[in-house]
């Protein structure tokens, strides 16, 4: 599904990329911006935790000459009033306008990376995060804005649990890393740097989810390796294993010698007898007879056929 991902297929939306101390997440932001770059999309960077020149290095030429940075790292509170972005200019109308002047009269498809919301969080409330990311979708498409994907970076060990749900509620797609730990999965074509699980929302409703190993290479080249199932092993790998539905059950679905035995001598319901067979093989037409044919269970008394005598 990464590949997927960074491939462009997915429809636009916010793609958050939960990260955590153990496993840093900027190198597969990198990575899905390179892609972008690469497609010919244009790449905004509204850079907070980190310099321009840093989050640069590492990247392409042919990807560096399509970003377009508005730095909130050199000077994000407008102290010193030499930054080109602040904190307090992180509204709806101010990325519109920026997005907006940058490219011109004929807009192409773009990407916008927010580098990153925790920094954004440490300084705004969720819910005016909340407000300004939905009415900057609604706007970019008011606006004739051809925005591709928003990627959003999150140190998931900075905030409270509810904050991450909130933030996770409100993307399309959510790409949580933990750390791969040497020993612990299966061999694959590359040393792999960690675990990606990745929840993604289609607007029809249905949730697809997915974890696979991955690594980044030079260049910020994105390899991933078969898809893990719930258990950690390789979707599709290693030996089949027959799954017994009858077992831990709070009921038994399975039958003793004995009880099949008897189950076997039992009549079944409208089993009719070899007499009653005959007849109606063998009557003639405007010819009606009534059979009966007492269940085992039955109690007849032929001296009270008609079960009044006790009156």
């Amino acid at each position: 599904m990464l590949q997927g991902l960074s491939g462009g297929p997915e429809p636009a939306g916010l793609l958050l990329i939960a990260d955590s101390f153990e496993c840093e997440g900027r190198s597969l932001l990198k990575s899905f911006l390179s892609s972008a770059a690469l497609r010919g999309e244009t790449v905004h960077v509204f850079n907070f935790e980190i310099s321009e020149s840093e989050f640069s290095n590492g990247l392409d030429d042919g990807v560096r000459t399509r970003l377009h940075f508005h730095d909130g790292f050199s000077d994000p509170l407008n102290w010193d009033q030499t930054g080109t972005f602040t904190i307090d200019s992180f509204t709806a109308q101010e990325l519109l306008c920026c997005i907006g002047t940058a490219e011109g009269a004929s807009p192409q498809s773009c990407t916008i990376v927010l580098d990153s919301l925790s920094w954004i969080l440490q300084r705004k409330q969720i819910g005016h995060l909340c407000r300004i990311l939905q009415d900057f979708q609604r706007g970019a498409a008011s606006a004739g804005l051809k925005i591709r994907k928003v990627l959003g970076l999150l140190h998931t060990d900075l905030h409270q649990p509810e904050v991450l749900e909130a933030v996770s509620q409100m993307a399309s797609t959510v790409v949580t890393l933990s750390a791969f730990t040497e020993g612990s999965g299966p061999r694959t074509e590359f040393p792999p740097y960690a675990i990606a699980t990745t929840v993604h929302k289609r607007k029809s409703g249905k949730v697809l989810k997915k974890e696979e190993y991955f690594t980044v290479e030079d260049r910020f080249i994105l390899r991933t390796s078969a898809e893990l199932t719930l258990g950690g092993e390789p979707a599709g790998g290693g030996d089949a294993v027959s799954v017994d539905p009858a077992a831990n059950l709070t009921f038994n679905l399975r039958l003793t010698d004995k009880e099949l035995e008897a189950k076997q001598r039992l009549p079944l319901p409208y089993h009719f007898s070899a007499e009653k067979k005959k007849s109606l093989l063998d009557s003639g037409a405007g010819e009606g007879r009534i059979y009966y044919e007492p269940d085992q269970g039955d109690d007849i008394d032929d001296e009270d056929p008609d079960d009044d005598l006790d009156i």
